[in-house]
């Protein structure tokens, strides 16, 4: 915050203020001048307005003088340190000059989140007769209000206002007719139908000599728990790092002799084999029965070149659990999924993939992983934030979802800093200032596996019981602690709770600063798990 910037429109500097001769006809003290300088600049109509500077060159103090010299307002900045922005006090004065009319203190936190302004309105005679206390929890977002009583000569509690960015009350979208859904779902295959064929379409490169060789690391997408007799299916990609951490997932490393030309560039190139199965293409689902022995062995063979292949034995757990039988055959999902990250659904399915279809709305979404109870639904990146329908078909059954969907964003993007540079990053969660009063119920979706994860990241973490209000938990790490530090952050985690209120205002925000001590890149690693009961599917 530079309040020098607000008067560079003003006209040039009439005086600058050394000595403390100078300070003493300005009615400054020696104290708060000396060291120091002062810039006195027109502010029409005869007023003047005098910017105080310390010896690091920030202002301290501005002071609003009338034609007649009399003090109007005075706003001080106080620099903590190790605070990003100064506390501010500003106080205005009755004609006089003398006797304040009010006096509003703001105060920041070290990482700049406002955390309260005391406002305060006097008589002439210096009596307090009104004000409000407006204070702000940067970790749970909550505001609070107070009004001065003067009857009890204290703040008392009020209703806060609501602000100009609180979102309006969310209203829950009406049930899906069949027609509406079927529309929506025949938009979604369509795309999809599309986005295959352009990849499918795409040119295949020449294969004309010399052709290179480099070794390149793929991974088998598998669930995370692999019950002897069940159908289940998974996916190959490119990028298995994106699903390290999933808990409900396994992530199977493989180093593929990829060619520098032609098919076997790309993963549509290979083909994916396990025990007892037909070959299937790598860039598709990889559907196969979980062998009842301790061991199971994936391959990936070169198409056309089957002498060329790559092969991972996967230790199965031996007290496997049983295979569960679902007691209702409705389908339920999280109340709330990422962008970018899995919406796990569970429900009577198949375990083969390539029989299921998922979109969110008319945008069609991969299934990363299925069981025969649970299907993993990759959330795409360019859906709004807010309700949609989450549309899920296996077989002749549909379902359709009411979730909504959130995001987790930080800017800016850069991660570069310099030496002793310290860089205000700003964390902001959208999309849960959406849910109705109705999502908001407390619950564990998928059953035990958020509530294990929280305890990882936060030790002693209970979730909230059933029948009460629900939560968000959000935990924001620091990955590179050797690199950087989170000013303000414990164990280099912030970690916030959420709850309806939080939202009230709109968008959940927080600043914090990263600091660091000797040229470095940084990462941050997020977490956002919602303790919120289930939605049902609406059933077609």
């Amino acid at each position: 915050m530079d309040l020098a910037k607000g008067f560079r429109r003003s006209g040039p500097v009439e005086l600058v203020c050394w000595m403390i001769g100078a300070c003493s006809l300005l009615g400054l003290s020696s104290s708060t001048c000396f060291g120091q300088r002062t810039e006195i600049r027109d502010a029409g109509g005869g007023r003047k307005i005098e910017l105080v500077y310390d010896a690091a060159g920030q202002v301290v103090e501005t002071r609003t003088v009338d034609i007649s010299g009399r003090l109007q307002e005075r706003v001080e900045h106080q620099y903590s340190p190790g605070f990003l922005v100064p506390q501010e006090t500003t106080t205005s004065y009755w004609p006089d000059g003398k006797a304040m009319r009010s006096v509003a203190r703001v105060h920041y936190d070290e990482n700049a989140n406002f955390t309260s302004e005391v406002i305060g309105l006097f008589d002439e005679a210096g009596t307090q007769t009104g004000g409000t206390e407006l204070t702000h929890d940067p970790f749970t977002g909550i505001y609070r209000c107070s009004k001065w009583d003067p009857s009890t000569h204290a703040y008392q509690a009020s209703e806060c206002p609501a602000a100009e960015e609180a979102a309006e009350a969310p209203k829950k979208p009406r049930k899906l007719t069949r027609d509406e859904a079927m529309k929506q779902l025949e938009l979604a295959r369509q795309a999809h139908r599309e986005e295959q064929k352009k990849q499918r379409m795409q040119p295949k490169s020449p294969i004309k000599p010399p052709i290179t060789t480099m070794v390149k690391e793929v991974g088998v997408i598998l669930p995370a728990q692999l019950r002897p007799g069940e159908r289940v299916s998974g996916s190959l990609v490119e990028d298995p790092k994106k699903y390290d951490g999933a808990q409900d997932l396994r992530v199977i490393r493989l180093k593929l002799p990829m060619e520098s030309q032609g098919e076997a560039a790309t993963l549509a190139g290979w083909a994916f084999e396990a025990p007892g199965e037909h070959s299937q293409r790598a860039d598709g689902p990889a559907t196969f029965t979980v062998p009842h022995t301790s061991e199971l062995t994936l391959t990936l063979r070169q198409v056309g070149n089957p002498a060329r292949s790559v092969s991972r034995t996967v230790a199965l757990a031996k007290n496997s659990p049983p295979k569960k039988h679902l007691a209702s055959r409705a389908f339920e999902a999280p109340a709330l999924c990422l962008k970018g990250d899995l919406c796990s659904v569970r429900g009577p399915f198949a375990g083969d993939s390539a029989k299921t279809f998922a979109a969110f709305g008319s945008q069609p979404a991969p299934i990363v992983a299925e069981t025969e109870d649970a299907a993993y639904i990759g959330v795409p990146d360019g859906l709004p934030t807010g309700p949609t329908y989450l549309l899920v078909t296996d077989d002749s059954q549909m379902a359709a979802l009411l979730i909504d969907v959130a995001e987790l964003r930080f800017s800016p993007a850069r991660r570069e800093l310099r030496e002793g540079e310290a860089l205000l990053v700003n964390a902001v969660l959208s999309g849960p200032e959406e849910l109705a009063d109705e999502q908001w119920q407390a619950g564990v979706f998928p059953p035990a596996v958020s509530a294990e994860r929280a305890r990882e990241t936060v030790p002693g973490f209970e979730p909230p019981k059933g029948g009460k209000e629900g939560m968000i938990l959000v935990v924001i790490r620091n990955a590179t602690p050797e690199a950087v530090s989170l000013r303000g952050s414990k164990n280099q985690a912030f970690v916030f709770e959420l709850t309806p209120d939080s939202f009230k205002n709109g968008e959940f925000k927080y600043h914090f600063v990263v600091e660091a001590a000797k040229p470095a890149t940084f990462a941050l690693q997020a977490a956002v798990l919602p303790f919120l009961a289930p939605v049902r599917g609406q059933h077609f």
